[in-house]
């Protein structure tokens, strides 16, 4: 099952961020991705999350990291008119106003899609 999750940063000095995720299939593969872009330094710009890590690590400021899942749903599907993980991931954003996740993504296609057109199947 497809899940949309938060992460909140707090740092030593008290700020607080979130960043809103989504994750086809198990979140635990997701969770270690994020986890690899934290460690190791040729992943630093892959997320809106990682780069905020390391700009942390960086300045040498201590951060508390918390996960939580803010829901479960589907993915595209063959014939559906749309995604409801995608939607429901931008959704969440619009909500969360202290969020880092950058505006583009709101206006993004649906990556789920892609996989279900027929130039793309082999």
């Amino acid at each position: 099952i497809s899940s949309v999750y938060q992460a909140d940063v707090l740092t030593e000095d008290g700020e607080s961020y979130s960043y809103i995720g989504l994750a086809e299939g198990d979140f635990k593969t997701r969770w270690r991705n994020h986890n690899k872009s934290f460690r190791a330094d040729r992943y630093r710009n892959e997320t809106e999350l990682s780069k905020l890590i390391w700009e942390l690590k960086d300045k040498e400021i201590q951060y508390e990291l918390n996960w939580k899942t803010l829901a479960t749903c589907k993915s595209y599907t063959a014939g559906s008119k749309f995604c409801n993980l995608c939607l429901t991931e931008k959704l969440l954003i619009l909500k969360n106003k202290s969020c880092i996740n950058k505006r583009t993504e709101l206006v993004s296609k649906c990556r789920h899609r892609r996989k279900f057109l027929i130039r793309f199947c082999s």
